[in-house]
């Protein structure tokens, strides 16, 4: 070491040192100037994040205001469609209840009109028998040859049949 310290002297050292710190000094400073840049380019990201941020914050708040429009929307029309499900099982209900109703009156009907249509057979059957009865009476008066007895009896068939045309129309309910 001695050697090497002879052979340069302190001026060297001394200028090597200066040197060295020269470099060292323009390193930082260079080191320096890009940390400078870097955190100009901080700043300008970090601007342009905040502006981002501020731009996703109002439109998250307009997604928000749509979402809950539409919340509200979606509630509103479940509501109108558990009122429609009430209505439409409720009107269900009446209309079982009326076609009950209906068939009940039908059945009610069907047995009147039965109950007419036989009555009205006993009727006819009783005006049948009259009339079997009156036609034996005017066929015994014309076997005995009782001319004044035919114009009766046209006259009495015709009544029958009037009677019983009649009582079909009334069954019937035309008249």
């Amino acid at each position: 070491m001695n050697k090497i310290a002879e052979k340069i002297g302190a001026q060297d050292i001394i200028r090597a040192n200066s040197q060295a710190e020269a470099k060292e000094a323009e390193r930082i400073r260079l080191e320096a100037e890009h940390y400078k840049a870097l955190m100009e380019e901080l700043r300008a990201n970090a601007d342009n994040f905040k502006q981002n941020a501020e731009d996703f914050k109002l439109t998250a708040e307009e997604y928000k205001q749509h979402l809950n429009e539409m919340i509200s929307d979606a509630k509103a029309y479940k509501e109108s469609l558990e009122e429609l499900r009430a209505d439409y099982k409720e009107h269900q209900e009446l209309l079982e209840a009326n076609e009950t109703r209906i068939h009940d009156v039908g059945v009610q009907v069907y047995r009147n009109v039965q109950a007419v249509v036989e009555k009205n057979q006993e009727k006819n059957k009783d005006e049948f028998k009259e009339v079997a009865r009156r036609l034996e009476s005017i066929q015994i008066g014309v076997e005995t040859k009782n001319t004044a007895v035919l114009p009766v009896l046209i006259i009495t068939l015709l009544v029958a049949g009037a009677d019983l045309v009649i009582n079909l129309l009334r069954l019937f309910g035309i008249i």
